[in-house]
């Protein structure tokens, strides 16, 4: 998760700063993102996992990179998951 989405809670082998990512089936239906729900926005959960340290660092300089219409189909097809 890097610093930005740490919650300094270790479950198992996992530090604060981890944390098992849920499966992508349902991201859809769902109201609430992140571990903790704190988002409604599909986008910003997205870009909160933007930070120093964070593995999705890479993916979302790709992502980010892609044309608005690449990034909104992007949006779309994690919606109909």
């Amino acid at each position: 998760m890097g610093t930005g989405l740490a919650d300094n809670v270790s479950q198992g082998g996992a530090g604060g700063d981890q944390f098992r990512t849920a499966p992508l089936w349902g991201v859809g239906q769902r109201i609430f993102f992140l571990h903790d729900g704190r988002t409604s926005s599909l986008i910003t959960a997205i870009n909160a996992h933007g930070s120093n340290g964070s593995e999705a660092n890479t993916s979302l300089n790709t992502a980010a990179a892609l044309s608005l219409s690449q990034q909104q189909d992007l949006i779309n097809f994690l919606r109909s998951l």
